[in-house]
């Protein structure tokens, strides 16, 4: 019986994905040409993913969905047992960091520069962002 649960974040950006993992420090292997990263579960039960984040024994999984979206997947208790990270505090920080690197990302790709960060006390970070236009 498998021990896998998804958590739907429906994340569209691979590329931000990584970079927030990379914000985590965390270690994480990618899939490569039509084979996917192993991520592994409860008594050797695993699974492929577009990514396998390493969190000791267990891993968690970003799973490429047909829809163009990615979800995470894991184990669960097997990660919190084991790394003390839970399901829902995994799940904030991965969101947090992949909306600001999506958020960035898109603003440059607008020709925004980053102009000030401001990390907020409640947790948030503000970006201010500025465009110059040539007349």
């Amino acid at each position: 019986m498998s021990h896998f649960t998804k958590c739907a974040l429906k994340m569209t950006n691979l590329a931000a994905i990584k970079k927030a993992l990379a914000d985590m420090k965390l270690q994480f292997t990618e899939a490569e040409q039509n084979q996917g990263a192993t991520v592994r579960g409860y008594r050797g039960d695993s699974l492929k993913a577009a990514i396998s984040v390493d969190m000791g024994r267990y891993d968690v999984g970003v799973i490429d969905n047909l829809d163009g979206t990615y979800d995470i997947t894991a184990d669960w208790w097997g990660v919190e047992t084991t790394k003390g990270v839970s399901e829902e505090e995994f799940k904030n920080e991965l969101s947090q960091r992949y909306q600001y690197h999506n958020v960035k990302q898109a603003c440059e790709e607008k020709g925004y520069a980053v102009e000030e960060e401001l990390n907020e006390e409640d947790g948030s970070i503000r970006l201010v962002v500025r465009k110059w236009v040539s007349d």
